[in-house]
């Protein structure tokens, strides 16, 4: 019997919920043009929310181009990695390569075909390094490749990593050719007050270049209402103080959300049990179990500094810079906090929002607190 509830992997269709505000929004800023930065702290499901987007743009005929940017670590895995996206959207592989052919040229498209005759795309780069210049060629081809006035939107995801090629200036690149094209951007990443600091600081290409829009919390009543609608299709009583209770142990995270009701609705499953607070405890501390191994390793990799801070955050992750705060939590001086939250969010450990500083995994932090 399959588990109805979906996490770890792109929500689609039914198991994806709500958001029905920010996909309208979305879809409208986007579809006229504007560019956009999503942020939200991590598993807040911004990437479903943005596939959910792509779809409905894409029934409209628009050209969306999704690239992840995590994985890319030179300029020329950017330039494959960012040529295979266009090329998932491409029917015509006889056409895209003759475009790429025309409009590149220290790139040689090759065109192949396996045993079954179904032609196979590949390239090789004729310069010795990738230069500036063919990352510049690749960032005007999707509009090239849109047909009959067709609009473009691309998405880069885990937008924050183009910053690690600094040395090429494609931050100031890219910022340029946003300025000269149609085509309209969504920038988001998982590093938020990075992501925020590119499109926030005067300094930086990206200043005031984009409409920014954060994903809050889902309403409790449409996290009800799914939780209640996918235990009811197996016969499973859901009270909505259970309903609330799940999403207070996961601090109102859909990713979370998902994983505990997932093990909550292993555990009443067989025997169609009510749900009840208890089963719900018990399945927090199943979920600690299974990563507990995770956990100590995540842990203990931190300074001491760093430990002690996260010990505090557990308590109150508010007015944490104060002299009061770091005395009642026996921490070192604000430059040691300081230096140790940017060590943390950098490592994705703990986010922010506005002056509220917390653990990103609430069971890291029911871990953490198990410890005390």
């Amino acid at each position: 019997m399959e588990n109805p509830f979906s996490y770890g992997t792109v929500v689609r269709g039914d198991d994806f919920y709500d958001r029905k505000d920010e996909t309208q929004r979305l879809v409208s800023t986007l579809e006229s043009g504007n560019n956009v930065v999503l942020y939200a702290p991590r598993r807040y499901g911004k990437t479903s929310l943005v596939f959910k987007v792509m779809a409905e743009l894409e029934a409209k005929n628009c050209l969306c181009i999704y690239f992840d940017l995590l994985s890319v670590y030179s300029l020329e895995s950017f330039a494959k990695s960012f040529l295979l996206k266009i090329k998932e959207k491409q029917s015509k592989t006889e056409r895209f390569v003759k475009t790429i052919s025309s409009y590149i040229k220290s790139i040689k498209p090759k065109l192949t075909f396996d045993e079954n005759g179904s032609p196979e795309f590949g390239v090789d780069f004729l310069e010795d390094e990738v230069s500036v210049q063919t990352i510049s060629d690749l960032l005007d081809l999707p509009e090239k490749m849109a047909e009959n006035g067709q609009k473009v939107i691309v998405i880069f995801d885990e937008f924050q990593e183009i910053a690690k090629f600094g040395k090429y200036g494609l931050e100031g690149l890219l910022r340029s050719k946003i300025q000269q094209q149609r085509t309209a951007y969504m920038f988001l990443g998982s590093k938020t007050h990075l992501l925020i600091e590119m499109f926030a600081d005067k300094k930086r290409p990206f200043y005031n270049s984009a409409f920014i829009m954060q994903i809050g919390p889902l309403p409790l009543a449409d996290t009800t209402d799914f939780l209640q609608r996918k235990f009811a299709q197996f016969g499973i009583i859901i009270s909505e103080e259970c309903c609330a209770y799940i999403v207070q142990r996961t601090s109102n995270i859909p990713y979370y959300i998902q994983l505990l009701a997932a093990e909550v609705w292993q555990a009443v499953i067989v025997e169609k049990k009510t749900v009840t607070t208890q089963i719900i405890d018990e399945c927090c501390i199943r979920v600690i179990n299974l990563k507990q191994d995770y956990y100590f390793e995540l842990f203990d990799k931190h300074s001491e500094g760093q430990k002690n801070l996260l010990v505090a955050l557990c308590k109150s992750g508010r007015n944490i810079f104060s002299l009061d705060y770091i005395k009642t939590n026996r921490l070192k001086a604000t430059s040691s906090v300081q230096k140790s939250v940017k060590t943390l969010m950098d490592n994705g450990v703990v986010d922010n929002e506005a002056d509220l500083y917390f653990i990103s995994d609430p069971f890291f932090k029911l871990y953490i607190e198990q410890q005390l």
